[in-house]
């Protein structure tokens, strides 16, 4: 009989309670776990399982003296031993408690949960206290910011667009961008997001606390590094059959050949399958950019159905 196994992505919460168990059936020296033992137990792959002990045999270390688990050699079966040495019980260091107490507030795991609990009592450094830890290295934040971060960290890790309004030093009034995330850092107790903006196709910096209405768009692909400079964009005629999107969007390399009272003609560079953008631009507005490529504006129509469902 085949063994259900979870699907998906574990949170935090219960990749920590997962981990917690392994160091409990390690906790006397002789004790042994095997892989099949430990798949069973938790509901996981075996695979998953060889790679849990893989993260608690690299915790343990080589050579420092303390909690040291030997396998067997076809790497199955695991045993807890402590060669010739006698001491205190395994202790995290204040700085490692520090970062312990700090990563349980940002999975969320509440201070009453017997897990959490279990963790600090068994291993944290009893002078941490979690007010220190927070004024330290700042609080989770709050519920807002805290859906902002995780959809940043999914725009990163699945490639994705990231659309949000934000209100930088320069603007008076919250502006929409579209970015994809390079990477995200924290400074000053303050979450960043370094990120190439596909409006300016320039880089910039956002920090989320002043992020709003954030959602997940397409996938989409960042340049690489000299990719523009090797690769020359093609400029190709564009017109503008309402003249407010002149100034409602920003159109980086715009040359504008030609007015009337209703249209605008003029240049744009085209970057091809380097950048979305001048995609983007046609389906934000609505029929009223048109671009002299049949071609691009099939992709154009295409990228819509695909954004937006073929009913678009």
């Amino acid at each position: 009989m085949s063994r259900r196994t979870r699907a998906g992505r574990r949170p935090g919460s219960e990749r920590i309670r997962e981990l917690v168990s392994v160091l409990g059936s390690l906790s006397r020296t002789g004790d042994t776990v095997t892989i099949d033992a430990l798949a069973n137990r938790l509901g996981i792959s075996t695979g998953e399982a060889s790679d849990m002990m893989g993260i608690v045999c690299q915790a343990s270390g080589e050579e420092t003296g303390g909690l040291l688990i030997c396998a067997n050699d076809d790497m199955t079966e695991f045993t807890l031993a402590y060669p010739g040495a006698h001491g205190y019980p395994l202790r995290l260091t204040y700085s490692e408690t520090m970062a312990l107490v700090h990563a349980l507030d940002y999975a969320e795991v509440p201070s009453d949960d017997p897990i959490r609990q279990r963790l600090v009592e068994a291993y944290a450094s009893p002078g941490v206290k979690r007010d220190e830890v927070r004024r330290s290295l700042g609080s989770p934040g709050t519920p807002s910011l805290t859906s902002t971060l995780r959809l940043c960290a999914r725009a990163q890790s699945e490639e994705r667009m990231l659309s949000f309004m934000y209100v930088g030093l320069a603007d008076r009034l919250p502006r929409a961008r579209c970015v994809l995330v390079r990477r995200l850092r924290v400074e000053d107790s303050s979450w960043y997001i370094d990120a190439h903006d596909l409006d300016a196709l320039q880089e910039r910096t956002f920090r989320l606390d002043r992020m709003e209405d954030v959602s997940l768009g397409p996938r989409g692909r960042l340049p690489r590094d000299g990719e523009a400079v090797c690769i020359p964009a093609r400029n190709v005629e564009v017109t503008f059959y309402d003249p407010s999107y002149l100034t409602l969007f920003d159109w980086p390399g715009l040359r504008i050949t030609k007015r009337t009272t209703s249209t605008v003609s003029g240049v744009l560079p085209y970057y091809g399958n380097r950048s979305d953008w001048l995609l983007r631009r046609i389906a934000a507005c609505a029929g009223n950019l048109v671009v002299h490529d049949e071609r691009i504006m099939l992709q154009a129509k295409e990228y819509v159905c695909h954004t937006l469902g073929p009913e678009a």
